[in-house]
């Protein structure tokens, strides 16, 4: 018996789209550093108060 082998090739979608994801993907690394900074500060406000 033979079996068909099928790899799961790439998505292709069009160079629109792909700007668009990586665009959303920088928005959410960005939005994710602030929120990260922000903590960080407010650790940093804490930690003063202690000192």
């Amino acid at each position: 018996m033979k079996q068909k082998i099928e790899y799961s090739s790439p998505e292709v979608i069009s160079m629109e789209e792909y700007l668009a994801k990586r665009k959303r993907i920088r928005e959410d690394v960005r939005e994710k550093q602030k929120r990260n900074a922000l903590t960080g500060r407010q650790a940093l406000a804490l930690a003063e108060m202690y000192i």
